[in-house]
């Protein structure tokens, strides 16, 4: 058996550097741009998650780690807000929207990537050759009244789509439905030439933007779930992964509340439901055809459950195929 020279974590978050030379999947080559990959594997999302994570990256950086697998196999979710806050770290524009969230009152809002990004607890954009601050430099020179203390204003949340994205700037998912007509989300008409000339520049940016970005293989199984699916869907629908490899998430995507009763017992409460940025359910509802869940990419069950030797995964070993076939 071979073991990684760089490794670390608890039972939280757990990190290591995969080479050809620690992983029984010697598939690349030593001058691969995918040579080192950085495994994180986060069980849950909370503040001990957040701060695991950031150490990870910081170690697996320092040990060259050209492209990353996040595995979130069996994350039952946690705290939505750390998990919002960690992928805001991996996504550079400020005006992608991560999910959205519909009340029991009916009302619609997004979450913004920006709120996260003018937080104090925000570590920087990390998975990047671009500097940790671009994303806050962003915001400062669009909208520096939102990193004063209070000045972050939230959306209303009974606006329509489109009236968020003139007054809020917020970006359609990259993996949107092709049938969401009259969501505001349209093409530019050829004939407008200065919006078309303006949506070119922005996808010249987008693209020098992606080009900067390490490579990404999300890990996800029936037992990824929750604030997970949330996590997962925000770069997954905003373009920032290469792929989702494991089995469909648990499927559940709702916000609720548990009151204590006289008896002992509790009432739990359905108040709110998230939706991914691409505007899919997480959970089922009603009598919809479609299952729960998110579905992954590309298909790789674990049967025998999650070995804790990583270079004996299966599929961690998909991943990397995934990860070598993008440099081909």
């Amino acid at each position: 058996v071979k073991y990684p020279t760089v490794f670390g974590g608890d039972n939280i978050v757990h990190y290591e550097l995969l080479t050809p030379d620690d992983s029984i999947f010697q598939q690349f080559k030593p001058d691969s741009p995918s040579a080192k990959v950085g495994y994180i594997r986060l069980t849950r999302f909370s503040r001990a998650s957040t701060s695991g994570y950031i150490e990870a990256v910081k170690e697996l950086e320092k040990a060259g780690a050209q492209s990353y697998i996040i595995d979130l196999r069996n994350n039952y979710g946690g705290v939505i807000q750390e998990a919002m806050l960690t992928a805001s770290t991996l996504l550079r524009d400020p005006h992608v929207v991560l999910c959205y969230t519909l009340n029991s009152r009916g009302g619609f809002k997004p979450q913004e990537n920006m709120e996260y990004i003018v937080d104090k607890a925000y570590p920087g954009y990390l998975l990047s050759s671009e500097t940790s601050t671009v994303s806050r430099d962003q915001v400062k020179r669009e909208h520096p009244e939102y990193l004063e203390d209070g000045g972050w204003t939230s959306p209303t949340s009974y606006a329509s789509l489109k009236e968020l994205r003139m007054t809020r700037g917020i970006k359609p998912a990259v993996r949107m439905n092709t049938n969401n007509s009259g969501d505001g989300f349209q093409p530019v008409a050829s004939s407008d030439l200065q919006k078309k000339k303006e949506m070119n520049l922005e996808e010249l940016a987008n693209a020098m933007s992606r080009n900067s970005q390490k490579k990404l293989v999300l890990l996800i199984n029936e037992g990824t779930a929750s604030s997970a699916e949330v996590f997962a869907s925000a770069l997954h629908d905003n373009g920032r992964t290469v792929a989702l490899v494991g089995t469909k998430t648990f499927g559940k995507g709702v916000i609720q509340h548990t009151f204590p009763m006289p008896d002992g017992g509790g009432l739990r409460l359905t108040v709110a439901e998230y939706l991914t940025p691409s505007l899919h359910h997480v959970s089922k509802v009603g009598n919809l055809k479609y299952d729960s869940g998110i579905r992954p990419d590309v298909y790789c069950e674990s049967k025998q459950g999650i070995p804790k030797n990583v270079g004996a995964d299966l599929c961690v070993g998909v991943a990397l195929d995934v990860l070598e076939g993008t440099d081909s």
